[in-house]
């Protein structure tokens, strides 16, 4: 789907988005193609998906005909969409001749978002898959893209413990702190994931760094594995077309979960500092961590809740623990009753697992941002507007009740 000169794609900065229909893979496409930072910025953008995806089923900001300002130069990046990138069975070999077989202008790509994840249900085995697809993949760039300046990879606050009951650490998190206790340690990919960017990166020009933010917001148009937006979204449309406008939804969790604190990143943000950091090298490579959130603040589900269902018509309140169905029961009786009004599925493979989100997290969990304000990052979000504008996405794609 060129639209551009070839020579122009050659001059200018060229992404590639592994996992681009992923949460925040999505999210980066669509702020590279909503010209963030700025246009002109980037001339190409790949995205890469293992699952096929139409690109008029992507909601992504495409413009049909690329028409060009009175410089002459693009509005828009150019955008290259890939599908049956499976990583995890291969080699350094295999995926080299992948990509250079499926991604016109491999050789010219010089910013690497990489938000892939593959789960395993026992951690020794995720920790070897995902970084298996992270060594053949870094390897096979390695070869193939000599222009390689940057590469973002995102972690999360597992590894400050948030899984571990009780919590490890103090909150508010920072990017100091760690590690974990071994037995916690070991099953966490994020630190052999950063061994592998470290020894692939060593003597080379291009850098790298780990982005870390805690419950992500967001939205993606063909469903996704651990999506606790399109989740709740499914629970609350349902819940206000099954028991009525102005209805009382208690928060599916507990009393502690609903008064810890904690500070959440909707994909967007989270797609900003990719692309910024990897513009920033001097500033953002090297390796770092960075937290990243919506906004500094810290509130609760308290605070949280009620504004969600009031989205859709709904009274959140307080739990009432033991006397409900959990979400996805609930949708799962009552998906039915949707799909007669026509809309499709949006499928969260975990839901279950989703469900749990409002138990375990009885601890507050705030990320602390000033190393990322330090950097130059300054960016913040209305963290409401975030689940409101992923609520209306889903609309738009009619994965919920409107």
């Amino acid at each position: 789907m060129s639209h551009q000169p070839e020579d122009m794609n050659e001059k200018g900065k060229h992404a590639l988005v592994f996992g681009a229909s992923g949460l925040i893979g999505w999210a980066i496409i669509d702020q590279l193609l909503s010209n963030y930072p700025s246009p002109g910025t980037f001339a190409k953008v790949t995205a890469l998906v293992n699952r096929p995806l139409d690109i008029q089923d992507s909601f992504w900001p495409l413009e049909a005909n690329r028409p060009l300002n009175v410089q002459g130069s693009p509005q828009q990046p150019e955008l290259q969409l890939v599908s049956g990138i499976n990583l995890a069975d291969g080699t350094v070999q295999s995926v080299t001749e992948l990509l250079q077989t499926k991604v016109k202008g491999i050789e010219h790509v010089t910013h690497v978002f990489y938000f892939v994840y593959k789960y395993e249900e026992k951690p020794e085995d995720e920790v070897r898959v995902v970084c298996g697809m992270l060594e053949h993949t870094v390897g096979a760039l390695n070869r193939l893209s000599p222009n390689l300046e940057f590469l973002v990879f995102p972690t999360g606050t597992k590894a400050y413990g948030i899984h571990v009951p009780g919590g490890v650490f103090e909150a508010p998190y920072q990017e100091s702190m760690g590690p974990l206790p071994d037995d916690y340690q070991k099953t966490l990919n994020y630190p052999f994931m950063r061994a592998v960017l470290e020894e692939a990166s060593a003597g080379k020009q291009w850098t790298w760094c780990d982005i870390r933010p805690d419950a992500v917001i967001g939205f993606v148009p063909n469903g996704s594995a651990f999506n606790l937006t399109a989740h709740w979204a499914n629970y609350l449309s349902l819940y206000r077309l099954m028991e009525g406008a102005d209805a009382q939804v208690p928060f599916p969790g507990s009393s502690a979960c609903y008064h810890a604190l904690y500070n959440e990143a909707s994909a967007d943000i989270i797609g900003k500092l990719a692309i910024w950091a990897s513009l920033h090298p001097a500033e953002a490579g090297g390796g770092q961590i960075f937290n990243i959130a919506d906004q500094a603040k810290p509130e609760s589900m308290k605070d949280r809740w009620p504004r969600l269902a009031a989205y859709f018509g709904l009274q959140g309140v307080a739990p009432v623990e033991g006397k409900a169905l959990k979400p996805s029961e609930y949708i799962n009786r009552y998906q039915g009753e949707a799909g007669k009004l026509g809309v499709k599925s949006s499928p969260v493979w975990q839901g279950e697992f989703l469900d749990s989100y409002g138990y375990y997290l009885d601890f507050d969990r705030q990320l602390s941002l000033e190393k990322v304000r330090q950097a130059g990052f300054a960016e913040e979000m209305d963290p409401n507007a975030s689940w409101f504008r992923a609520f209306g996405r889903l609309k738009e794609a009619r994965m919920i009740v409107g």
